[in-house]
């Protein structure tokens, strides 16, 4: 799983604390100097008071929902203001429900309508860690790993330069001069559009998948020493130089463990909400109020309005 930021702890990512894969903790809420006092009694379990309204206490873990529910439209701010951001807009929700509740607002339609709702999301994104949490040992995950990893074949990577103009016509004279005994980095430095033309065009090591396949298929298909033909790409145009090639380092189960819990916590999620889906009865209403079974995995038969294709698997 990516690391995240110290305020995004989602329901899952609180989950997978539990299981010692290194989810960020939040930041201190207090001064500088109580910081360190603060970062303990979390370490410890405490669910620290971050703020009081009218007698009622607003915690660590609400700042964490609140990030939850409003993260990406923050992620651009720094983390001080984000925090504070965050505690302002739960006092200030905390003194317009305190209000609400002084006009006993808690039996309207629309108040009720919404605890309906947002108290089966509630309870499907706790329910939800718990079933992933159970699947996520550190058995499943490296016996996974092993699968996806240990065992895949080695991949190549290559070490290669590359010149980026804007028309074939700069490419082919790039080329001829090349051919001519022109000097790559020279000419990379005085042509190419790419930021790495400052390095003489250098772009390191890459594997396939981290390119274009335009461009892979071009640069793996070089020797090494060689120069390409016009590689035309969404980009523009390359002409490629391929200094090595290798097989690349597989990365240990530590060094891939965050790419490993993430991409095992999708598939087992897939499943998983397929398995629930087969053991409900559920139909989708159509605008006539005649009622159509929901599609399965296995339906060929393409969806229509009347029946329509629903979402796999639940958001992590």
């Amino acid at each position: 799983m990516s690391r995240t930021s110290p305020l995004a702890v989602s329901a899952l990512a609180v989950a997978l604390i539990g299981l010692g894969y290194g989810a960020a903790k939040l930041p201190s809420p207090v001064a500088p100097a109580h910081a360190a006092e603060a970062a303990a009694d979390v370490d410890q379990g405490e669910d620290a008071v971050v703020a009081m309204v009218d007698g009622t206490p607003i915690r660590f873990s609400d700042v964490a929902l609140a990030d939850e529910e409003m993260g990406d439209q923050l992620a651009s701010l720094p983390e001080a203001t984000r925090f504070q951001y965050l505690i302002s807009m739960l006092i200030d929700r905390r003194v317009v429900a305190l209000a609400a509740k002084g006009k006993k607002f808690e039996d309207d339609p629309e108040v009720k309508r919404r605890e309906t709702y947002f108290n089966e999301k509630v309870l499907r994104d706790v329910y939800w860690v718990h079933l992933i949490r159970e699947k996520a040992t550190d058995k499943a995950l490296r016996a996974y790993y092993d699968k996806t990893v240990g065992k895949a074949p080695v991949e190549k990577e290559a070490h290669a330069a590359h010149i980026l103009v804007s028309t074939k016509a700069e490419a082919d004279k790039i080329e001829d001069e090349l051919k001519g005994g022109a000097k790559f980095a020279d000419i990379a430095k005085k042509y190419s559009k790419d930021g790495s033309s400052a390095d003489g065009g250098d772009l390191g090591w890459f594997k396939k998948g981290d390119v274009v396949p335009e461009f892979a298929d071009a640069a793996f298909k070089l020797k090494p020493g060689g120069i390409s033909e016009p590689v035309q790409t969404r980009f523009g145009w390359h002409v490629i130089r391929l200094d090595e090639i290798r097989d690349a380092k597989k990365p240990t189960f530590d060094e891939a463990h965050d790419q490993v819990v993430r991409e095992f916590v999708r598939k087992e999620g897939q499943d998983l909400i397929q398995t629930l889906r087969k053991s409900a009865k559920i139909d989708i209403v159509g605008p006539d109020g005649k009622t159509t079974p929901l599609p399965t995995a296995e339906d060929a038969a393409p969806a229509t309005s009347q029946r329509p294709q629903l979402a796999p698997a639940p958001p992590q």
